[in-house]
């Protein structure tokens, strides 16, 4: 098989139906005895990995991911970490070291796959495992034979009977925060949610947690005492509102402040944060991060504490965090594109606050690109930018992924003109479309917002490597949606 027959053979098994899957938390251990027992044709890959760091949590635990696989990497540890969706191409899903995974790694590996799924198939005592079971399967298989010493992976939806949980052991189970997405399948309440996300939790594992909502920390704490194991949780978060943003990064104004509830001081002050990155203090030590956002901060916040709890040098960790990159998290290209990928609530939300507060700072006009996949919220989070008072927007639909509905462009304007924003918004069927119209409105000290979906942000993010000159249309003919 070439790369492109793998994908294929990949993606064709989205449509078997499964006899042991149903939906949310009604979803047995059946999902992940199948996926255990497939796994066990490969050679049991999942048991030849020594260390796992294993992440859930509603927003924030791709940017964790990233945090901890460059300190890990950084501290002289082979890593690996898996992450779920992808924006792009499949092989971002997986990568070793500064490495994601090529071409020929993928073929090798579906081959060894496709043989293992023929022998399940006709000795199993199991119907054929599912597609994300199989994402799972890839990435375990590709750590073991690369021989890491840490692989830290992201659940894909919920933690309980996510198939990432086929993992043996967990050395730290991390829940950034728990806000409701994936409602129908792990919901409906955010009660329901936390306790699928606490099911990451084994025996004697560290527990780490930025969840605030004291119900739902009891939960967290019920799970991890049933685990014989603590929560080491973030009480206060920096306190931010003495915070400034701009372009440039200084540290000022240290004032100490409360601590973890183990006891340690969790104070980050003198923080000063802008499109180009973050510079903070806390406990007495200075730190950056090129992640722009508040949120960026108390998410490093955390990685810092889970890194120092496996005695990692602080000045390992401040290089890591800085060399950390991430995409479509508020990722700017040309100094007027902000390229995002947030996709519920909690996360427009965040990055809704970062651009008010860079708008009012730096004086610029707003603009907005803007998609939603069709399982979202997403009236809300039209709502959350109406109050950017964008002065245009352009609504599409992500038409890379074609296994994820998206919603109806001409929905989410109606929903937009209930916020009086009827003449300011245009809609596309094509992203590229919607990208050339946007740039045509952007005036000399104006920003253009691309969010609601990480997969039209993936799409449109190849578009955003041409020259500036490049991507400003000089002719029109847009398909426009009549």
């Amino acid at each position: 098989m070439n790369f492109k027959e793998a994908e294929q053979f990949l993606i064709s098994l989205i449509n078997i139906s499964l006899k042991e899957s149903s939906p949310g938390t009604k979803r047995s251990r059946l999902c992940l005895d199948r996926l255990n027992y497939f796994l066990g044709i490969l050679g049991n890959p999942q048991n030849k990995i020594p260390h796992y760091i294993h992440i859930t949590g509603t927003s924030g635990k791709g940017s964790m991911t990233a945090f901890l696989h460059s300190i890990l990497e950084t501290a002289g540890n082979k890593t690996g970490s898996m992450q779920s969706p992808h924006p792009t191409k499949i092989t971002e899903r997986w990568k070793i070291g500064a490495q994601k995974m090529s071409n020929k790694e993928f073929v090798d590996i579906i081959n060894k796959i496709k043989i293992a799924l023929e022998k399940h198939i006709r000795i199993g005592r199991y119907s054929i495992i599912s597609y994300s079971e199989i994402l799972t399967a890839i990435g375990l298989l590709y750590f073991a034979q690369n021989k890491v010493e840490w692989a830290v992976i992201e659940a894909g939806c919920g933690g309980r009977f996510d198939s990432t949980n086929v993992i043996p052991k967990t050395d730290i189970a991390i829940i950034t925060n728990v806000g409701l997405d994936h409602e129908e399948l792990i919901g409906p309440t955010k009660a329901d949610i936390a306790r699928e996300k606490a099911g990451i939790i084994k025996t004697g594992c560290k527990v780490f947690t930025a969840e605030k909502d004291k119900k739902i920390l009891k939960i967290i704490e019920a799970e991890a005492k049933k685990q014989k194991t603590e929560l080491n949780k973030i009480t206060d978060y920096p306190d931010l509102r003495q915070s400034r943003i701009s372009r440039f990064a200084t540290i000022e104004d240290p004032r100490p402040r409360s601590g973890l509830d183990r006891g340690r001081d969790s104070t980050a002050v003198g923080t000063d944060y802008g499109l180009n990155g973050s510079t903070f203090k806390y406990k007495n030590e200075k730190y950056q991060i090129k992640a722009p956002g508040r949120h960026q901060i108390e998410n490093a916040i955390l990685a810092i504490e889970i890194a120092q709890s496996l005695n990692i040098k602080n000045s390992i960790i401040k290089k890591a965090l800085l060399n950390t990159k991430q995409i479509m998290r508020l990722e700017l290209f040309h100094n007027k594109i902000i390229l995002d990928g947030a996709h519920n609530e909690d996360k427009i939300n965040s990055t809704a606050n970062f651009i008010k507060e860079l708008v009012k700072k730096e004086k610029r006009g707003v603009h907005i690109l803007v998609g939603f996949s069709d399982n979202k919220k997403w009236s809300k989070m039209v709502m959350t930018l109406s109050e950017l008072k964008p002065k245009s927007i352009s609504i599409t639909r992500n038409t890379a992924n074609l296994f994820r509905k998206t919603a109806n462009p001409a929905t989410i304007k109606k929903e937009f003109a209930k916020n009086n924003l009827q003449k300011q918004s245009e809609i596309f069927l094509q992203p590229k479309d919607a990208l050339a119209w946007s740039m045509k409105k952007i005036k000399k000290n104006d920003i253009l917002l691309i969010t609601g979906s990480i997969f039209l942000s993936g799409e449109i993010r190849p578009m955003l490597s041409a020259t500036w000159r490049g991507l400003v249309p000089q002719k029109a003919g847009l398909t426009k949606i009549k």
